[in-house]
């Protein structure tokens, strides 16, 4: 089994000086810069386009020098220069791509079916070079899918039955994988070389100007004082951080190191602060008005606008982050912990007056995307441009701006992508396989035999491989690859593809804080000194309305924003209520400490009351105020004993 992922912070990649360190950053800033000029549209206005082949060759070219430059082959390699090998390495990823970026237009042009002896050469070196920054980053697992992958679309004619694929010379394999727009460099690695670079640079620059702080200061304000306030603090701050992040690793690291060893100062356990950390930073995946690059994939894969997406997401969203702050609450009322002291926490007013500024690029990046509905691109472009221009008016971040520090930001941004850029490319890779072998239908079929074409079978067998899936790799990658074999399969029962799609991407992110691996719980566990598995147990109760959400939504998509005004309504009061419900019975509290008897109850009564039927929602309410009030009596009985 592949070792947790750790975000790739900088004590991850070679520290170099000189000529060396001075290309490096040219190759991140320069090649960044340029993918997020050139994809943002701005300079065809000037009548400057560009072609995303190209585009997409230039910046997985960069990915991969980058990464072989800067990650090590294997744990306790030398880290203050590139061995001979990987200096090899790099020079080959360049050529592989400096090709297709010189032939673009004519690859584009004609109907290029056949690789050439050259190609086929080209095409093979870069597919491996794909596969080993893939090792690198993200461990043997996905090299192993991506290898299968293309391995099946070569020799899949020699298997027997269903699962024989049309025979594929080496000249059309290699097509299909390299030369052609729908291989390596077809539209998901565009979401690598466009949308991931806007965003990602937004965030950093946000964050490099003090944006980041501004909300975790906020955050903290507004509810450090409360019971368990760093608790609250966590999921508020968090969550915000997440959303332009879109990497939990990487927001669990930031961000825990701040709210972890508050909320163990008030009084919350090691494993318990691990886990507030890990559902709150994992859930920004899913959270909008941004959703890190995943919306856009999402977007790209269903061809729809990610306005759709990000709308979609908005109630799931809530429930998830809700059922969170009412756990969290009821555990500090049981354990009677209280917030920190006031005179310890910024003043509310205070730190509005100096950071309201960095609400602007938010607000515009929302009106540009859900009201004017300009590109997704372009409008992340402005919202950059927008904080630095507010950096330049602010005092405090003034002095920030100068050419080398800005210079950082485009660097770092392109080394938040690197990870992105591989996968993606690999992705390509798989998709065009499947596309090209049949194999995705061959896979969709079989599962719906194997579940004897029942519903309820099908999404289990589902929700069991996207779990495993989202354990071995990447939340991107898993996305892609199972929307691709299994999401065709649950169409062939009769549901829809945006909710299939839902279903898939929910079930993924639980393999991030549920044992055995567990990645943001390890990082998490690490900032708390504590047991990653006790971290990941905690998160899963915390969690709880992410197993449960997937599948809601198959049966009734209400959730989704899909249906009548009257169904979105009720499905949106009943499943709060039912959350509420769900949450007092998995932490055993509310006026007072409540039996197991009745934690069953609330449990159940809570769950049904989410599924978004008027029955199960009656029954779910009657048999949840039954309990509720019974509990009330009991502790008002058991006060007015206790003062006699």
């Amino acid at each position: 089994m592949a070792k947790p992922t750790e975000p790739m912070s900088e004590g991850k990649y070679r520290q170099y000086s000189g000529p060396l360190r001075i290309m490096l950053k040219a190759i991140g800033a320069g090649v960044g810069l340029y993918c997020l000029l050139m994809s943002s549209g701005l300079f065809a206005y000037v009548g400057l386009n560009y072609i995303s082949m190209q585009l997409n060759a230039i910046f997985l070219g960069a990915v991969l020098v980058s990464v072989f430059l800067l990650v090590p082959a294997k744990k306790g390699a030398v880290r203050n220069r590139a061995p001979w090998y990987d200096m090899l390495l790099a020079a080959a990823a360049f050529v592989g791509n400096l090709y297709i970026a010189i032939n673009a237009l004519n690859l584009m042009g004609v109907l290029h079916l056949s690789a050439t002896p050259l190609e086929i050469g080209l095409g093979l070196m870069t597919f491996a070079l794909i596969l080993e920054a893939v090792r690198r980053q993200l461990g043997w697992i996905m090299l192993g899918i991506g290898l299968f992958f293309f391995l099946y679309l070569k020799f899949g004619s020699y298997l027997p039955g269903m699962w024989r694929a049309y025979p594929m010379p080496w000249p059309i394999a290699v097509s299909n994988i390299y030369t052609s727009t729908q291989g390596m460099y077809g539209p998901i690695l565009t979401i690598g070389s466009g949308i991931a670079i806007v965003y990602v640079t937004f965030g950093v620059i946000f964050t490099f100007m003090g944006g980041g702080d501004f909300f975790i200061k906020m955050a903290l304000a507004l509810t450090g004082s409360m019971r368990g306030g760093p608790a609250k603090t966590a999921v508020i701050g968090s969550g915000m951080f997440g959303t332009l992040s879109g990497s939990p690793l990487a927001n669990v690291a930031v961000t825990g190191a701040v709210t972890i060893p508050m909320m163990r100062r008030v009084g919350y356990g090691a494993p318990y602060a691990g886990a507030v950390e890990s559902v709150s930073s994992t859930g920004g995946t899913i959270t909008p008005p941004i959703m890190g690059t995943l919306a856009f994939l999402m977007a790209a894969m269903l061809n729809v606008s990610y306005t759709s997406i990000a709308i979609a997401a908005a109630i799931p969203a809530f429930l998830y982050y809700f059922a969170i702050f009412v756990q969290i609450d009821l555990r500090a009322a049981r354990l009677g912990l209280l917030g920190l002291p006031r005179h310890e926490l910024p003043s509310l007013k205070e730190e509005f007056k100096k950071g309201w500024e960095f609400t602007i690029p938010l607000l515009v990046l929302i009106i540009l995307l859900f009201l004017l509905r300009w590109s997704v691109t372009l409008s992340g472009v402005c919202a950059i441009f927008l904080t630095l221009v507010i950096g330049l008016f602010r005092k405090r971040s003034r002095l920030k701006l100068r050419f080398t520090k800005l210079v950082d930001c485009q660097e770092n941004a392109f080394r938040d992508v690197l990870t992105v850029g591989t996968v993606m490319a690999q992705a390509g890779v798989v998709l065009a396989a499947l596309v090209v072998s049949g194999l995705g239908p061959r896979i969709s079929a079989a599962l719906v035999a194997l579940a004897g074409g029942n519903l309820l079978f099908l999404i289990i067998l589902t929700a069991i491989v996207c779990y495993l899936m989202g354990m071995g790799v990447d939340i991107l990658a898993a996305y892609i690859i199972l929307a691709a074999l299994i999401g065709p399969s649950m169409e062939l029962l009769g549901v829809p593809m945006f909710v299939s799609h839902f279903f898939i991407v929910y079930m993924s992110m639980i393999a991030f804080f549920t044992p055995p691996l567990c990645p943001a719980a390890f990082v998490a566990g690490a900032i708390a000194d504590t047991n990653p598995f006790r971290v990941g147990f905690y998160a899963m109760r915390l969690a709880i309305v992410i197993f449960l959400i997937p599948f809601i939504i198959v049966y009734d998509p209400a959730l989704l924003l899909i249906g009548s005004t009257g169904q979105i309504v009720q499905a949106t009061f009943t499943a709060l209520a039912g959350v509420f419900l769900l949450s007092v019975g998995i932490e055993g509290y509310l006026f007072g400490g409540i039996s197991w008897l009745q934690r069953i109850l609330l449990i159940g009564a809570g769950v049904i009351m989410i599924v978004p039927e008027a029955f199960t929602d009656f029954v779910g309410a009657a048999f949840g105020f039954v309990v509720l009030l019974f509990h009330w009596w009991r502790q008002r009985a058991s006060a007015t004993t206790a003062t006699l």
